[in-house]
């Protein structure tokens, strides 16, 4: 990821009250700017060989790239999964609209860590 890039990790959870806190304790460490926590989804996987339909949350993390790798492993800790779906989605900024880049880096500039 470059140094223009914003780390957006796209994870899914079994709930909204589990996406909820997560979002909540990450915020509040300044590992990322912002959270969107999207309505229910339907997902469907195999698991430990067997077809799996799962409703789940989604929840997208947005945070600098020099905070991405941190912001993940703190949602792996945070995670009730064994094998959490945690996936830096990398924005660059030619893609994004510098005054959001701007605030985005800024928000986890400000926090220690």
């Amino acid at each position: 990821m470059t140094a223009s890039a914003m780390g957006m990790l796209y994870t899914t959870w079994p709930d909204a009250g589990s996406a909820e806190a997560a979002a909540e304790a990450v915020l509040t460490e300044g590992l990322c700017a912002c959270v969107n926590v999207l309505g229910e989804s339907r997902s469907m996987f195999r698991w430990e060989g067997e077809m799996r339909r799962e409703r789940e949350i989604i929840a997208l993390f947005k945070t600098s790239a020099g905070r991405a790798a941190a912001l993940s492993d703190r949602l792996a800790r945070l995670h009730p999964y064994d094998e959490p779906c945690i996936i830096d989605l990398a924005v660059s900024a030619e893609a994004s609209a510098d005054g959001f880049l701007a605030w985005v880096r800024g928000e986890v500039a400000a926090r220690p860590g």
